[in-house]
């Protein structure tokens, strides 16, 4: 099978033993895009093994600095993403967010301008999950906040 240009720049998690690849966070051909979002890996997942690649060639390598208090699951059409703490402002038009109830197994749709408007686009959901309650056990949560994409018409 032939390389693609896609194959060359990627930016892995490992465990910190690096015996197992945890998630591929991104690809890229472009060196500039891939440094940015090498960047935004170091940010967003304190305390992971993060490996910057450029074909087969380790660029970088480095534990990230910080320690997670609560290890960030972001969930994704249904798909945990361990390690990632997405922010407000990484939602596009296509995605909806649904809240559940770690209790009592409610959900409900949740508008993102609503907590853009009260926590900031900057904040995490990590941040605004423990903000949430839930409005039917009246219980304050805990809350887990999903990312959905909308059905394409």
């Amino acid at each position: 099978m032939a390389k693609t240009a896609e194959d060359n720049f990627r930016i892995e998690v490992w465990d910190r033993d690096e015996k197992r690849l945890i998630e591929t966070i991104g690809r890229s051909p472009d060196s500039v895009v891939s440094q940015a979002a090498w960047q935004a890996a170091i940010r967003r997942r304190p305390g992971m093994l993060l490996i910057h690649y450029n074909g087969r060639h380790v660029m970088e390598k480095i534990i990230t600095p910080g320690e997670t208090k609560v290890e960030p699951q972001t969930i994704v059409d249904g798909s945990v993403h361990a390690g990632l703490d997405a922010s407000l402002c990484d939602l596009r038009e296509w995605h909806s967010l649904r809240a559940w109830c770690k209790n009592c197994s409610h959900h409900a749709e949740v508008k993102p301008a609503s907590l853009i408007r009260r926590y900031g686009k900057d904040a995490l959901f990590s941040t605004v999950e423990r903000a949430l309650f839930c409005t039917s056990c009246d219980r304050g949560g805990p809350v887990r906040l999903e990312i959905h994409s909308l059905p394409r018409n």
